[in-house]
């Protein structure tokens, strides 16, 4: 900030961060593992959507969840159900795969296989 005497008055300025809307934003959290966000905006309302990595699992958190979403069912949800085209989406890399391993099992344990029980999942976490 700034202290400031303009023409026999004081003037103050504050500077003030804002985060860029509608751009990810990828960083480290203080457990050392990596996430993503998004704060989304439009005239009527704004949103945030995180991705994060609880136990080696990536999971969805959106401000219109109750809970978090494994990923795999979010992208099930949104019309990728074969499990070889999600990986394939996110890299073509094999780690890419070993990194959605854990995340797929967890969809399967869940027994999501369409999109329509994914969309039932996630409509089940509403608020």
């Amino acid at each position: 900030g700034g202290y400031f005497v303009v023409k026999g008055t004081e003037k103050v300025i504050l500077i003030q961060e804002q985060l860029s809307k509608n751009r990810i934003i990828i960083e480290i959290d203080n457990k050392g593992e990596v996430g993503a966000s998004v704060t989304s905006s439009t005239h009527e309302r704004k949103s945030r959507t995180n991705i994060v990595v609880k136990h080696g699992k990536l999971y969805l958190r959106h401000n219109t969840f109750t809970d978090e979403i494994p990923i795999m069912v979010a992208l099930k949800a949104m019309g990728c159900e074969s499990d070889q085209e999600a990986v394939q989406m996110v890299g073509p890399d094999t780690a890419y795969a070993s990194l959605l391993a854990p995340s797929l099992l967890e969809c399967s344990a869940l027994a999501i296989f369409t999109q329509q029980q994914a969309l039932e999942y996630c409509g089940a976490k509403v608020r």
